[in-house]
């Protein structure tokens, strides 16, 4: 296995096969889409991510890069399938391919803190080590920035990545030594299971109107998962129930792309739409659950009191 992966999936056994998780929380706007109208088959991009980390696991990195390649199709910028591609670039040992995925998944809200250490491994591989040392600026940076909301787990997987990108550029000496071994990834791939229990767990939080532990377990649903749309939409609600209005439209918004019917997501947009004092966006929304829900549903008639008594 290529020595920048070799140990970044340890422990990580994806099955490809899994369903995604059932909304489980009570509500108006949590659950998929019960009343939506069939459509035509489309690409699931969370099975798509899921056979790519298993084809990683099996070291078959061409097919995990097909995979990956698909998911990221659904959602370009999405952390966890830039840095699961970049995984598989680096093990078919296309460093190129590799430094561009790591590179976006740095940029993303949901970067694993293992993608900087990656991106600046492969910085130094390919004998720019000024650029991994700028990667390792960045990890301080976000440990720096890491808030309660953050969390003390990921607050240790950024301390962890940061540490060991030090050690790597510790051991470059100019003018040609060999290019640094990496340790341990601090971000390693969880099993669809623990994907699906922490999905259960953060659902438990938000019906105990604990938000910032809501938010953090969907998280880790979404890392073994990939990009879902309940999981999105979960994302979207704890953070706007953080303040985190901002990060919340990105979520509703990556939700809707991949499922343009999920009922909750269009609730809970035009509840955030309120929030920001845009009523005419939240009577779209509205006029799109009219839409979608020929007969009537919950999120319809909790949009329309939002609404109302917004008005």
């Amino acid at each position: 296995m290529n020595r920048l992966i070799k140990f970044a999936l340890l422990g990580a056994a994806l099955l490809c096969t899994a369903p995604a998780p059932a909304a489980l929380a009570a509500g108006g706007g949590g659950g998929g889409n019960m009343n939506s109208p069939p459509s035509a088959p489309r690409r699931d991009p969370a099975a798509d991510y899921q056979a790519g980390i298993a084809a990683i696991n099996a070291q078959n990195y061409r097919e995990a890069v097909r995979h990956l390649r698909a998911a990221r199709r659904a959602l370009p910028n999405d952390g966890a399938v830039n840095y699961a591609l970049g995984l598989a670039y680096s093990g078919d040992n296309n460093k190129q391919e590799a430094r561009e995925a790591f590179e976006r998944s740095t940029r993303a809200a949901n970067a694993p803190a293992g993608a900087w250490l990656q991106l600046g491994l492969v910085e130094i591989d390919l004998g720019r080590a000024d650029r991994a040392l700028a990667q390792q600026d960045a990890l301080a940076a976000a440990i720096a920035a890491c808030d309660e909301a953050c969390g003390d787990a990921r607050r240790s997987q950024l301390q962890a990545a940061h540490d060991q990108l030090a050690q790597a550029l510790a051991r470059v000496a100019p003018p040609a030594a060999p290019p640094a071994e990496s340790a341990t990834t601090s971000w390693d791939l969880p099993s669809v299971e623990q994907g699906r229990a922490s999905y259960a767990e953060a659902v438990g939080f938000i019906n105990q109107d604990r938000f910032a532990d809501a938010y953090a377990a969907f998280a880790r649903a979404r890392e073994a998962l990939g990009p879902d749309p309940d999981v999105l939409n979960y994302l979207g609600f704890t953070s706007r129930k953080m303040g985190r209005l901002d990060d919340a439209l990105a979520y509703y918004r990556s939700a809707l792309r991949l499922d343009p019917s999920h009922l909750g997501a269009t609730e809970y947009l035009g509840e955030l739409y309120i929030q920001m004092g845009d009523l005419n966006r939240a009577h779209s929304q509205l006029a799109r659950l009219d839409d979608l829900c020929a007969y009537g549903c919950a999120q319809r008639e909790e949009l329309a009191r939002w609404i109302e008594r917004a008005e």
